[in-house]
């Protein structure tokens, strides 16, 4: 009887955990276009392959009449990188800029935020990349 309560409980909890994780609501903390690139940082993106496509699909209108993106050269092509904010903006020590550092973190700074915090860690969730008009590939993490 106890194994059957402690599984029924369980069973509950991740539930609880997966129905939160699901409501999470993404959000855009900062759009970065460059010539031949767009740089979006997001917070609490969805964690799945799946779920990061779904995402980008039913937002593509939203992005396009509020950023412009995604921004296609005169061949149809475009490249946007996500990156997640993680624990947020950092200072870019000088450290951190030099060949030879010791530092382990790989930073990406925006000129837009204008604050000694304008860089964040390296980490790219998704690439959304078209090579052609029509043909849309995404590449997820740092495949």
């Amino acid at each position: 009887m106890r194994i059957k309560i402690t599984l029924f409980v369980i069973a509950i909890l991740l539930f609880v955990i997966s129905l939160l994780l699901s409501l999470r609501e993404p959000e855009v903390i900062l759009v970065h276009q460059g010539d031949e690139f767009t740089d979006i940082v997001v917070n609490k993106f969805p964690l799945t392959q799946r779920g990061r496509v779904k995402w980008w699909e039913d937002n593509q209108l939203y992005l396009k009449g509020k950023y412009g993106i995604p921004k296609a050269d005169e061949f149809g092509h475009y490249h946007i990188f996500i990156f997640d904010i993680g624990d947020g903006f950092k200072k870019n020590s000088e450290a951190d800029s030099i060949w030879f550092s010791f530092s382990t973190t790989d930073l990406i700074c925006f000129d837009e935020v204008k604050s000694e915090d304008s860089c964040i860690e390296k980490n790219i969730l998704m690439r959304v990349t078209s090579k052609r008009v029509g043909e849309i590939n995404y590449i997820f993490g740092d495949e």
